[in-house]
Parts: structure tokens; sequence; C-alpha cells
């Protein structure tokens, strides 16, 4: 089997054609939730088959469950969007986060990474804070992730994205696919990233046409605005919240980060969203 050359940089059924996935005759409608890529990033290749069709029936049965996560991505996902843009990635591969925890604010964050994909992509995961948590943090590992991945992969994001769920070196066995029918493609591949790229196209997919599905358009655009404001090492939430004039329970929902009941004391001082008009409230 050829070799892959660019691993080692990174140191670790239907028809025979699929179905673009837009409406007849027509190009892809632009997304409701993030805005359009600019030139220089090429869209990831949203296709739909019988796997892919299976997954949106599956979220289209239950609105309620992909509704919840477009609202808590809601004051994250445009900045989720530049990054992705920044890093040469297809502002569509924030919907693998979807895919992967239904953008989860527990556990591995959004993104599922391990501790140790994470410490290799900068994040800090400690007795103080996990980074894995934050949208925004761990998008910019997952966008650094994602552009090496596809640089391994000869600039497919599909074999790309199987190297994101199997592991860097998996792309060796893959990479000999760039390019192939999508059908078979997918036919080759281990059923649990079968499933993620499925998933991950699907909601994709979905928020290309939220409104021909009758899913809520959740207006990224207008987005609640939130500041970035330093504190000092060591202070406790509850006092964060109070000079700010809003409950921790909300502090803690836009810092998911920050594990104990204060920020992390060993640096003079530490970054904590608030919302915008808190921080105004807070310095009247």
């Amino acid at each position: 089997m050829p070799q892959n050359p660019a691993i080692a940089a990174l140191g670790a059924s239907g028809a025979d054609e699929p179905v673009v996935a837009a409406p007849p005759e027509e190009p892809v409608a632009p997304s409701p939730f993030i805005v359009s890529s600019p030139k220089g990033v090429a869209p990831f290749p949203i296709l739909l088959n019988s796997i892919v069709q299976q997954y949106v029936s599956e979220y289209l049965s239950r609105p309620g469950t992909l509704e919840a996560s477009f609202t808590r991505s809601r004051p994250y996902l445009p900045e989720m969007a530049r990054v992705m843009r920044s890093y040469g990635v297809p502002e569509d591969m924030v919907y693998l986060a979807f895919a992967e925890s239904e953008f989860s604010r527990h556990g591995k964050g959004p993104w599922q990474f391990t501790k140790a994909t994470a410490q290799r992509y900068g994040l800090r995961v400690n007795h103080w804070v996990d980074e894995r948590r934050d949208p925004i943090l761990s998008t910019r590992a997952a966008a650094e992730y994602l552009a090496d991945l596809h640089d391994a992969a000869g600039y497919d994001w599909r074999v790309a994205v199987v190297g994101w769920n199997r592991g860097d070196l998996a792309i060796n066995r893959f990479w000999v696919m760039r390019g192939e029918n999508f059908n078979r493609f997918m036919a080759t591949l281990p059923r649990d990233t079968r499933c993620l790229l499925g998933r991950f196209m699907a909601v994709a997919f979905i928020a290309h046409n939220a409104a021909a599905y009758g899913i809520g358009n959740v207006d990224y655009d207008a987005a609640p605005a939130y500041s970035q404001v330093s504190v000092r090492g060591g202070t406790t939430l509850v006092n964060i919240a109070r000079g700010h004039h809003l409950t921790v329970a909300r502090l803690k929902e836009l810092n998911p980060a920050i594990l104990r009941d204060r920020v992390p004391p060993g640096a003079s001082s530490y970054s904590v969203r608030v919302p915008e008009t808190s921080r105004t409230a807070s310095a009247g």
C-alpha cells in the first residue's frame, strides 16, 4: 500500500455517485447559523447519501435535541467560524463538535479531545481548569489539529476527519482513498468513523436547510455579546459574579473551563467572560 509521506510531520448504499446536499438544481443555501466562507477556504463537500440521510431523519425526529445544541453554541459560533477560517479550515467543520458531543460544556467539552491531544495543541488540563470545555480555546486547538490532518491527508477533508476520529496514523490506511467515490469511501470506514462522518454531515446539511426542515432559526449574527475581563489570580467566582451583577451559574456557563470555585491562583491575572451588559453595568 502506498505510504503517506506527510503523516510523519504530525508526530505521532446507494448509487455510485452521491447526491449533492442541496435542493434540486439549486446551490446549497448559505447556512443561517454562520456567515459564508470567504474566498480562499474551500467548503467541506457536504454530500447526501443513504447513511447521511439516515442521520438527518434521526435528528429531525427529535428536533429539540438539535435546537438545544444550537442554543448552547449561540454565544460562540460566530467566533468559532472565524477561528476555523483563520486556519484555512472550512467553517462547516464547527458542526463536527455537534456530531461529537451535541456541543457539550461538560466532560471533554465540545470537541471531545483526549487529554494528550489537548495538551499537544496547547490546552491546559489540570486541577483548576480544563480548557477542552472552553468553546473558543478548544476550537483553536481543533482548527490547528484539523489543518495538520488535512495536510497529512493529501488535502482531503474526508480523510482528515478519519484521522480526527481514528488517530493520526489511520491516515496512512485511508490515504489512497483520497478523492474516491463517496459511497465507496464510506463503505471502507470503521463503523464508529462512518457514524461520526454521517452525523457531522447531517448536522451541517440541516443547518444549511433549517427553514425547509422547520428547525427554528438561531440568529448567530445577533448572538448575545460577551466581553473578556481580567481578574486577579485566585479570585472567587462569587466575587466576580457580584462585581458584574450576574449569578455564579451564569458566570460558570460562560466559563465552562473553570473547574473550581475560583480562577487559577498561580497567575497574576486570569481572563473570564462576562455578558457585555454586565460589564457595562459594573463600569457604570
